[in-house]
């Protein structure tokens, strides 16, 4: 008998799946069996949120391979609107602007804290994308916080999932317009969702939105884009 795997995807609301479409199912349906697949999403997390919880929500679970995809939050505790700041500092409790030198500094941590307390191999995402033009100035920002993850998996001879590629191809591709992310518009959708029945699939579509749901969280087709682009290393390495 094949002895059981366990794969832990350690993130934020892409990873958790509540808002928009989860990654993470799709793996679940794709892996083998023998594969457990282990959500350890929050919605809103940063590097800081990450490092206070691996001991709760990872070690536990004993992995052997613990996939990270974690910066969108952080890249905003810097670059986002005031509101969106704000909740970072006051609900999150994450008080430091996370530049990029001190994203890097909490994800080599990070790195440090699963390597000690666990024998999972660990493997970095890049980012996914915050709208559908790559002409939007925000993208420039996903892009630096991308580049520090592939720098940090050079540096520490992790595996590189490159997330960010992917959506790059399939951003030029089809470029769509849609409004800018706001951090109350999860809390606008739950309400149509609940009041009036919409789905998070007409929700995206009525904003113009082919990958994305709301401007930053994963529509089906942008869930299934990350789990395809996984899955070639998942199968690999488990």
């Amino acid at each position: 008998m094949t002895p059981q795997k366990t794969l832990v995807c350690f993130g934020d609301s892409l990873t958790e799946g509540a808002i928009g479409a989860s990654y993470v199912d799709i793996l679940r349906e794709r892996l083998p069996a023998a594969v457990r697949v282990i959500n350890a999403g929050i919605n809103g997390d940063t590097t800081i949120n990450l490092l206070r919880r691996y001991e709760r929500d990872v070690v536990p679970y004993r992995p052997d391979l613990v996939v990270i995809l974690v910066g969108l939050n952080d890249l905003t505790t810097v670059y986002g609107w005031p509101s969106n700041r704000a909740y970072y500092r006051l609900i999150k409790r994450v008080p430091l602007v996370l530049t990029p030198a001190l994203f890097a500094c909490a994800y080599r941590c990070l790195i440090a804290g699963l390597r000690e307390r666990t024998s999972a191999r660990l493997a970095l995402c890049t980012l996914t994308t915050v709208g559908e033009r790559l002409d939007d100035p925000f993208q420039e920002y996903v892009e630096a916080y991308s580049t520090v993850i592939r720098a940090l998996s050079e540096q520490e001879r992790l595996p590189l999932i490159d997330l960010r590629s992917t959506f790059r191809a399939a951003l030029a591709q089809e470029p769509r317009d849609g409004p800018p992310y706001r951090i109350w518009t999860p809390l606008l959708d739950w309400a149509a969702i609940g009041l009036r029945g919409r789905t998070y699939a007409e929700l995206g579509a009525r904003r113009g939105y082919r990958l994305l749901c709301d401007g930053a969280h994963l529509a089906e087709p942008g869930a299934t884009l990350v789990a395809e682009t996984m899955l070639p290393f998942l199968q690999a390495a488990l």
